[in-house]
């Protein structure tokens, strides 16, 4: 079995991260084509350095439908290729050749594929600063589509848009004596999804760094004997895990919250990997918890520096005052 990953990070995102390790361990080849190492680094058998953006051509796709031209600002290590380029030698010397000289003929390639693409040509999205699909005409007036369903007009032959109802489906995990609190798993402003390029950014770091938090009630805190900043162990039926524990109000009695971007303080060691029946998301917003506190505080700390200095080893992240000395 070969599994091969482009800018992912299945060893951090995924949920059970114990059962993913295990999974990756027993893999024939693992490949990874990324601009950074990650923790799932750490099982590749070969690794394929890409460019970053900024460093080559590209068109990309946004959540309001639009697409936007990238142009390349710098040149790039000549180590290293595009995407695009990898996938396409790869693809040649497996017997399925490849022969695209630039982005854009892999761009007219797929909106002659896709009606709805088709007028999204590289002239247009220069010259409107993007495009919105559905655009179906290369006319230079077909500008795209700004609202979607305008005037409440549905692709009906009635014209009225339709809901579907779905059945509620319990959470597979429910609190017990072992694990009384219940925790969910959110994005927090400071660093993006799983860290991969925003820990590699010093500035950043010096915003919010590791091992990241759990965010309890007081109420829970006081309980526990727990104070604001100090360290904690987190336990699911999974795994375990240590973090930061910082008491709000935002969070409700038996409830927690932890964001998921950490490498030592990583929630995806607590999280269950049920699968939501219509969409097959994991169930990362509920799982049941149970938070303990560290007495040795000073142990913890020295763990935690450990850990971290040996993460930053694995994957290339330079001390500042290494950094510093190379600009």
């Amino acid at each position: 079995m070969v599994y091969y990953i482009i800018g992912e990070d299945p060893a951090q995102s995924d949920p059970d991260l114990p059962e993913i390790r295990e999974t990756l361990s027993k893999i024939d080849l693992v490949v990874i084509q990324d601009i950074f190492f990650n923790k799932t680094s750490e099982y590749a058998d070969v690794i394929l350095p890409a460019t970053a953006s900024g460093e080559h051509e590209a068109v990309y796709s946004s959540c309001d439908r639009r697409f936007q031209r990238v142009h390349k600002l710098v040149e790039p290590d000549p180590n290293l290729k595009t995407d695009w380029e990898i996938l396409c030698l790869i693809a040649t010397a497996m017997g399925y050749p490849m022969h695209y000289n630039n982005t854009e003929e892999i761009w007219n390639e797929m909106i002659s594929l896709a009606p709805k693409y088709t007028g999204a040509t590289y002239e247009k999205l220069e010259a409107n600063y993007g495009i919105q699909w559905p655009c179906y005409s290369a006319d230079p007036e077909d500008k795209g589509t700004q609202y979607l369903h305008k005037d409440a007009v549905f692709n009906k032959p009635d014209g009225k848009g339709r809901f579907f109802f779905f059945p509620f489906t319990p959470v597979k995990e429910k609190e017990t004596a072992e694990y009384p609190l219940s925790l969910s798993t959110v994005r927090e402003v400071g660093h993006y999804s799983v860290r991969t390029m925003t820990g590699n950014c010093r500035l950043l770091r010096s915003l919010a760094d590791e091992p990241g938090f759990i965010q309890m009630n007081p109420e829970d805190c006081e309980a526990l004997g727990i104070k604001d900043g100090e360290l904690v162990r987190v336990f699911s039926p999974r795994g375990e895990t240590i973090t930061r524990c910082l008491p709000t109000g935002r969070v409700s009695k038996g409830a927690t919250y932890m964001t998921y971007q950490w490498w030592i303080g990583a929630c995806n060691e607590l999280t269950n990997a049920k699968l939501d029946p219509k969409s097959n998301t994991p169930e990362f917003k509920y799982c049941a918890c149970r938070v303990e506190k560290i007495d040795d505080q000073k142990a913890a700390e020295q763990e935690v520096i450990n850990r971290y200095t040996e993460i930053r080893r694995q994957m290339g992240i330079l001390e500042e005052t290494e950094a510093a000395s190379n600009e």
